[in-house]
C-alpha cells in the first residue's frame, strides 16, 4: 500500500513539475510581449505626399483607389505635399478586401463618409502654433486622444475618432494600428488592419463644448470678437447695477 501511495505521489509530483516547466516560459513570454512601433521618415519627410508614401508601401492601393473615385477632392488633399499637418489612418488592402461585400451594398455617399473617418484635418495647439507631429509614441503617451475627421468637417457633425492604448497596443475606434507608420512633409500616416465603419455622432452637449473650446482656444478672430462683445455686455450690466445703487443712495438721502 505504502509503495503504491508513494508511487502516486511521485507521479503527481512529476506531472506537476512538467506543467510548471512548460507553462512558465509561455506565461512569461506573453507577459513580456511588447509591440514595437516603427516611425519611418524618408528624406526627412520632404517632398513626399501621402499618396507617394502609400503607393510606395504597396499595401494601400484600394484605399487610394476608393478616395480617387468617391472623394476626388480628398484625394487631391492626399496628393499635395504642401497641405501639411494632416493625419491619415490608412487601412491595408487586406482590411478592405475583408469588408468588400459590405462596401458593395453602400451608396457613394456612405462610402465617402467612411473614407472621411480616415483623414484628420490639421491640428493646432492653443496659442502656440502647431501640435507636435503625431507619432506612435505621442499617441502612446497621450493614452486616449480625440481626432477631428474630414467627415465631421464636411457634414458639420463634428464626428471624431478616438485613439486608445490597451496594454501597449494602439487602436482607433477599436481598429488596431499596425506597428509601422510614416512621416511626410504633409503629416503622419498610420496603417490600420481594419476599416473604421462607424463613428457616433456626438451629443448636442459635446458638440456645444467642442464648439466653445474651438472658438475660445483656436479661432483667434472669433475669440477677439466674442470676447469683446462679452466684455461690453458685462460692462453695461455692471454700469447699470452701479447706476441703480447710486440712485437708491440718493433717494435714501433725500428721504
Amino acid at each position: 500500500m505504502e509503495n503504491r501511495l508513494f508511487g502516486r505521489i511521485a507521479l503527481a509530483g512529476s506531472f506537476g513539475l512538467f506543467l510548471l516547466v512548460f507553462t512558465l516560459p509561455m506565461v512569461s513570454a506573453e507577459e513580456t510581449m511588447e509591440i514595437k512601433y516603427q516611425f519611418v521618415c524618408n528624406n526627412d519627410g520632404f517632398g513626399l505626399s501621402v499618396v507617394d508614401v502609400l503607393q510606395a508601401s504597396g499595401d494601400h492601393d484600394i484605399f487610394l483607389n476608393l478616395f480617387s473615385r468617391y472623394d476626388p477632392e480628398g484625394y487631391a488633399i492626399l496628393s499635395d505635399p504642401e497641405l501639411a499637418d494632416k493625419t491619415v489612418w490608412a487601412p491595408t488592402d487586406t482590411a478592405f478586401l475583408s469588408i468588400s461585400d459590405s462596401l458593395s451594398s453602400l451608396s457613394e455617399e456612405e462610402i465617402r463618409t467612411i473614407l472621411g473617418y480616415h483623414i484628420s484635418p490639421p491640428r493646432r495647439a492653443p496659442f502656440s502654433g502647431s501640435y507636435p507631429i503625431l507619432t506612435p509614441q505621442y499617441l502612446l503617451d497621450a493614452g486616449n486622444m480625440s481626432h477631428r475627421t474630414r467627415t465631421g468637417v464636411l457634414s458639420g457633425s463634428d464626428q471624431r475618432t478616438q485613439t486608445m492604448v490597451d496594454n501597449g497596443v494602439l487602436t482607433i475606434e477599436g481598429v488596431r494600428i499596425e506597428n509601422i507608420s510614416w512621416y511626410t512633409e504633409a503629416g503622419s500616416v498610420f496603417s490600420l488592419d481594419g476599416v473604421i465603419m462607424n463613428v457616433q455622432d456626438p451629443s448636442v452637449l459635446v458638440k456645444t463644448i467642442n464648439r466653445i473650446v474651438h472658438i475660445l482656444l483656436y479661432d483667434d478672430i472669433r475669440f477677439v470678437i466674442y470676447s469683446t462683445v462679452i466684455a461690453v455686455l458685462i460692462s453695461l450690466i455692471i454700469s447699470r447695477i452701479v447706476i441703480g445703487i447710486n440712485k437708491r443712495k440718493k433717494k435714501d438721502k433725500t428721504v
